[in-house]
């Protein structure tokens, strides 16, 4: 759960305005905006990366003000938009890497930890790939790899930055399932920005909307009015 109240977010002068917002387990938020709008800074601030300007954010029902940064990555894993694989780099490595907030002094990862690697593996589709370098993956296998990796961090809130922007319909879709399925069955609260609207709103996301430097559920909008707000010049 993420509450915001009475938010101020940006850098030196306010982006965005949060009057009071509250995000939920078990569900899944379609983030959308022009291009400048602060869509990045937003999923920034809920990562501790950017600081907030004024107001409370609550993380997990605890102010973010309390929760120290070896903390945060136990609560929030965040999915870059592309990932390009890294030669002799193994898709069970990879996932591994999620595990880092949880390892000893050395990174060693317990017997418990490479069962949750291969648990994740499993319900992602991945196990035929774990010995196969992430460079020689495709597009749409290497996002569910790196969506793989965050679910092996075992946070209750999972954020992605433009996760459908480089894969065919096909994928999108079955990267749409799988959020969905995560967002349910591990009680997770998913946000993800996007310029996909077509593919949110046949899959019934709900989405929160940037638009004159506010934030909020755009329940009710139509399609024509989510256009307009991803074209509008500011």
């Amino acid at each position: 759960m993420i509450r915001f109240q009475q938010i101020q977010i940006g850098y030196k002068h306010s982006l965005i305005s949060i009057d009071n917002l509250e995000l939920e387990s078990s569900a899944i938020y379609a983030l959308v905006g022009r291009n400048g709008s602060g869509k990045s800074t937003f999923l920034k601030t809920i990562t501790g990366q950017t600081s907030l300007l004024g107001g409370n954010l609550e993380i997990d029902f605890r102010s973010s003000k309390e929760v120290k940064a070896d903390e945060l990555s136990r609560i929030i894993s965040f999915v870059e938009s592309k990932f390009d694989g890294v030669s002799f780099l193994s898709v069970e490595n990879y996932l591994a890497l999620g595990r880092a907030p949880y390892t000893n002094a050395l990174g060693r990862l317990s017997t418990k930890d490479w069962a949750i690697v291969h648990e994740v593996a499993e319900e992602m589709g991945l196990t035929q790939f774990l010995e196969k370098d992430t460079i020689n993956l495709s597009d749409g296998e290497r996002q569910l790899c790196a969506i793989a990796r965050a679910l092996v961090q075992q946070t209750p809130i999972l954020l992605l930055d433009e996760p459908t922007a480089f894969l065919d319909y096909a994928n999108k879709q079955l990267l749409m399932d799988k959020l969905l399925h995560i967002a349910k069955e591990k009680q997770k609260c998913i946000i993800f920005s996007t310029h996909d609207l077509d593919l949110c709103i046949e899959n019934k996301i709900e989405f929160i909307a940037l638009k004159n430097k506010t934030l909020e559920k755009a329940k009710g909008f139509t399609k024509l009015e989510l256009i307009s707000l991803l074209e509008e010049k500011g």
